[in-house]
């Protein structure tokens, strides 16, 4: 992806190129890195637009990559049966006597196999034209290509086939894998998210850099990610059980790190 019309393509900012905002959504960046950018980036608005725009993207075309392939069109078919069968009859003509003649059967066997071509075809070219309307906030300039895709998975980065993985150990080395996610797992949405959070003393206007569905320790939970304190890169991460809320903070832990 490439993008001249904000930012400078560097790590300084706001105002951060599209670049940059693409490889922080894909996690490619390094992850302290990535750490000291996500909270500057949610507070610029500008930036915030962009990555909500991917957050949208990448949602449509994970839609398309689970969306069965449409059948093929009857008159279409027809026709394609049709010169299936006269190709199979002027060779059968053309051919000697006692030559074998091509089987209608196993030209309807490659017409299907084309049907599936053709099925793949519209699934890509679908998803090309959702990855080329993604709007670049409020100046209205497109990003001519689609999102940056991420690279091999880093360990503990998240697995969309369920929780994410973590031990007390482990969790301040995997954090950086959920900044940024919005997964509030059993907590359901934002303002249960809020409720969890005034139970733990927590400012329920405070916005959560990340939310992540995790197990710790083997144990459902939830990882969030706050700020801190004053010093860039250093976060508070706390993990609470899925019965945190009102009167029950349910905290399994409570680290800080970075700074």
């Amino acid at each position: 992806m490439t993008d001249t019309s904000r930012g400078h393509g560097g790590l300084a900012g706001p105002p951060w190129s599209v670049d940059v905002l693409a490889d922080l959504h894909a996690g490619v960046l390094d992850p302290q890195v990535a750490a000291e950018l996500w909270p500057q980036a949610n507070a610029d608005p500008e930036a915030r637009a962009v990555l909500d725009a991917l957050d949208a993207t990448q949602a449509e075309l994970s839609n398309f990559s689970a969306a069965p392939a449409p059948p093929m069109p009857a008159d279409v078919a027809a026709r394609i049966d049709a010169a299936l069968a006269n190709e199979a009859a002027q060779r059968a003509g053309a051919t000697p006597r006692h030559a074998p003649v091509a089987s209608l059967a196993e030209a309807r066997h490659r017409r299907q196999r084309r049907l599936a071509g053709w099925g793949g075809g519209i699934l890509a070219t679908a998803a090309a034209a959702v990855a080329v309307t993604l709007a670049v906030g409020p100046t209205n300039t497109t990003v001519g290509n689609g999102v940056a895709a991420p690279t091999t998975q880093q360990d503990g980065a998240p697995d969309d086939t369920g929780p994410m993985a973590l031990s007390r150990e482990s969790l301040g080395k995997q954090y950086s894998a959920a900044m940024g996610a919005k997964d509030y797992g059993p907590l359901d949405n934002p303002r249960k998210l809020a409720t969890c959070l005034q139970a733990n003393g927590v400012d329920p206007g405070t916005d959560a850099i990340g939310v992540r569905e995790v197990t710790l320790d083997g144990k459902q939970g939830v990882l969030i990610i706050l700020p801190g304190g004053k010093a860039i890169g250093q976060f508070r991460l706390l993990v609470v059980s899925p019965e945190c809320g009102p009167g029950n903070p349910g905290m399994m832990a409570d680290t800080s790190v970075g700074g």
